[in-house]
């Protein structure tokens, strides 16, 4: 194949161009974390800044982290540090390639890079976060089978672990703790907000069948509905005053860029109490409660950290649902190596093929010319087996491109 061939097999013998970089809960605290906390138009509008600076790329943010994912040569960390830079004082930053950036995605996906682990929110974010990349049309085609198939293996393992028997998400956690700090019993229970971080609160404290709950939402419609559908109170947000003087717990799960919850709200709220606790766990990125009431006598405020700190199940222990997990994750990339390397041999096949039926009509022409007396019928078996011929000869070259479409995974 001449030029071709010399190309393509420069080509296989490089790395997967497959990158991550980012901030996430293992190297910054929630106060940096939640300088990278973007709302849908905003990530739509980076999204739109990736493809103008030529960058195929992704961005994933939850509460946990905040990565870019890209593909190709362009240097999305140095974009990366740009877009950090001008959000204050660097985090600590962790970047990935190749295989290690892939697997990296794979354990987000499937939940074992989490504060909680196992924790079922990130399969449904990353989706959302793909799918947003689609539309904006910022991903390649590699990028498509690598999410895919990391999307694929989250599934699996919660098909197929305990860990997907028994989920675990941060909301869970948070009435987990909210349990423990109260002695086992809640009493009244206040929740703040109307999304998934609310449902996933209410799911649990309904699992737990002993709390009065009250949800609050800034949209009342959305509020109710939601309230109803797990046996709690729906009320209006403007009666937020009255139930934290009577609430034993709170649970903050507004997706609001500010505080809902100002220190001064809670300095009323503590002195109506009467110096009796109250409990406030903040599940918000950026935290919608003011680190500020910490000091307030009364209030015992805890977030993020203080959750991961407090009781996360230690991600990364070993375990044999965790070796478990990690051992379908390992199909799944196996699986993706393959579908990545036959599409990176297509086009040289395709080039193998085209002059594989040129070198059998050139032959079978020159035969031919020779042969006067033949028959049509056996004219055709003269073409019939030049074409057998060729390919047989070049079968394996095919074989050969195939097999050298290394992609190191």
């Amino acid at each position: 194949m001449g030029t071709s061939s010399v190309a393509y097999r420069s080509v296989v013998r490089q790395s997967l161009p497959f990158h991550v970089v980012g901030v996430s809960h293992h190297t910054a605290s929630v106060e940096e974390r939640e300088r990278f906390a973007f709302t849908t138009s905003e990530t739509a509008s980076l999204l739109q800044d990736l493809k103008a600076e030529g960058l195929p790329g992704l961005l994933l943010s939850t509460c946990n982290r905040c990565e870019l994912y890209w593909h190709g040569a362009a240097d999305g960390e140095a974009w990366f540090r740009t877009l950090a830079g001008g959000r204050g004082p660097g985090p600590q930053l962790t970047t990935e390639h190749g295989l290690t950036a892939v697997r990296h995605l794979f354990r987000v996906t499937a939940g074992l890079d989490s504060q909680i682990l196992g924790e079922t929110e990130i399969l449904g974010q990353v989706r959302r976060a793909y799918d947003a990349a689609r539309a904006a049309g910022a991903t390649t085609a590699d990028m498509d089978l690598i999410f895919s198939a990391a999307l694929a293996g989250g599934r699996r393992v919660r098909r197929e672990t305990v860990l997907g028997r028994h989920p675990n998400s941060v909301s869970s956690a948070a009435v987990d703790l909210a349990y423990e700090e109260s002695g086992q019993r809640v009493g009244k229970v206040l929740v703040l907000g109307a999304g998934e971080a609310a449902e996933g609160v209410l799911r649990a404290l309904q699992q737990r069948g002993d709390a009065q709950v009250t949800l609050l939402s800034r949209h009342s419609e959305k509020g109710a509905v939601l309230a109803a559908a797990w046996g709690a109170e729906g009320r209006s947000w403007e009666e937020l005053d009255r139930y934290l003087a009577s609430s034993d717990v709170v649970l903050v799960t507004t997706a609001s860029a500010r505080p809902v919850l100002a220190a001064s709200r809670l300095t009323r709220a503590a002195d109506d109490r009467h110096q009796r606790k109250l409990l406030v766990i903040d599940l918000a990125v950026p935290r919608n409660v003011e680190p500020s009431a910490r000091s307030i006598r009364g209030i015992e405020l805890l977030d993020l950290d203080d959750l991961q700190q407090r009781c996360c199940p230690a991600a990364g222990t070993a375990s044999a649902e965790l070796a478990q997990a990690e051992s379908i994750l390992e199909e799944e990339l196996i699986r993706l190596g393959l579908n990545l390397r036959g599409r990176l041999a297509a086009p040289w096949l395709a080039e193998l093929h085209a002059l594989s039926q040129k070198m059998a009509e050139q032959e079978s022409a020159w035969a031919l010319a020779q042969l006067h007396t033949l028959t049509d019928s056996q004219r055709e078996v003269v073409r019939q087996m030049a074409g057998r011929l060729v390919r047989r000869v070049l079968y394996p070259v095919s074989r050969s491109i195939r097999e050298e479409a290394d992609i190191e995974l």
